[in-house]
């Protein structure tokens, strides 16, 4: 079974026979209403997770300053 949203995309594909796809998500998106969820609320929400950052940290590396020999 497709989503709802899928099903929607493909009634909005088959009413702009012979437009680029892209303009028929957009038309899509303009006309997709989220179905209640079963609390009653308008749209269903999800909890939101904390996702780690995939960035690591760079550790810094003790300079090493050569020592100046003067004559």
């Amino acid at each position: 079974m497709a989503s709802a949203w899928l099903d929607h995309v493909k009634k909005t594909m088959g009413e702009m026979k012979g437009q680029p796809f892209k303009d028929v998500l957009k038309a899509a998106a303009k006309t997709y209403k989220k179905m209640a969820s079963p609390d009653g609320s308008k749209s269903a929400k999800r909890k939101s997770t904390k996702r780690k950052s995939t960035k690591r940290k760079s550790t810094k590396r003790k300079s090493t300053k050569r020592k100046s020999t003067k004559k």
